[in-house]
């Protein structure tokens, strides 16, 4: 079976060796999609059933496809990764090795795949819950959907569920759980 087509074109997912690449997740893979932000990856996540439009899409936006769909297996005309697995980790694992990505990541909104930035503390003040702003001394915030972050006990999970997964991958800066998540 093959797990992974790369075809190194101008404008597909990792033309360069320093370019980080980018990725189209498609439903079969969603929470795939939350995972790969929170270590920084530009995920877009697209719920279309319709195979073409999944290709069209990756290749124009020069976009990694990331998928379970056996039926694009032999299809050309983007980067696919046709995952082995319907278990999460799994899937990380299978991606990672694929694309050998690279170690060092900043944290992505996991709601609408927006930049962090880490912004002063104060700006945080009276925009997150008091006990969060009381313990917390950093915070980073996703200028798209004006949600703050900060390094609370989800994202103290899902990095410790991480750490084995992708050694020192998970040690980012900046994310955490957000307002309203």
């Amino acid at each position: 079976m093959i797990e992974t087509q790369r075809q190194r074109r101008d404008g597909c997912g990792m033309t360069g060796e320093t370019r980080r690449p980018v990725f189209l997740v498609d439903s079969t893979a969603a929470r795939l999609s939350r995972w790969l932000r929170f270590f920084g990856f530009d995920v877009a996540l697209d719920r279309s059933k319709s195979a073409a439009h999944l290709l069209v899409r990756a290749r124009r936006e020069g976009r990694v496809l990331l998928t379970r769909r056996r039926s694009l297996e032999s299809a050309s005309t983007a980067e696919i990764v046709l995952l082995a697995s319907d278990h999460l980790f799994d899937q990380i694992r299978q991606v990672i090795a694929a694309l050998r990505l690279p170690a060092e990541l900043l944290p992505r909104c996991t709601t609408c795949n927006g930049e962090l930035d880490v912004v002063p503390r104060v700006y945080a003040d009276g925009r997150v819950p008091e006990f969060v702003y009381r313990t917390q001394s950093e915070f980073a915030f996703c200028q798209n959907c004006d949600k703050y972050y900060w390094k609370g006990s989800h994202w103290k999970n899902v990095h410790d569920a991480s750490k084995p997964l992708l050694g020192g991958l998970g040690e980012s800066k900046g994310g955490g759980k957000g307002k309203g998540s």
